[in-house]
């Protein structure tokens, strides 16, 4: 009983510290892509890069999934 009360408040846990990270993380790529020399261009360019690719790059790993 007392495993299952810690990993029920560690997961939770562990998945808001993951994801701050990352968030995080992306934004300082964001900031210091901005302070290049092309700027917003730069950061609009890697955000429409991100927008295609995560979507694809999971239809792909579905597709090698289902054909297993």
């Amino acid at each position: 009983m007392k495993h299952r009360l810690l990993m029920s408040m560690l997961f939770p846990l562990l998945a808001v510290i993951i994801i701050a990270g990352y968030a995080g993380g992306l934004g300082v790529v964001f900031i210091l892509i901005n302070e290049t020399e092309m700027e917003e261009v730069a950061v609009m360019i890697l955000g429409m890069v991100i927008l295609i690719a995560v979507p694809a790059t999971a239809a792909v790993v579905q597709q090698i999934v289902e054909k297993e």
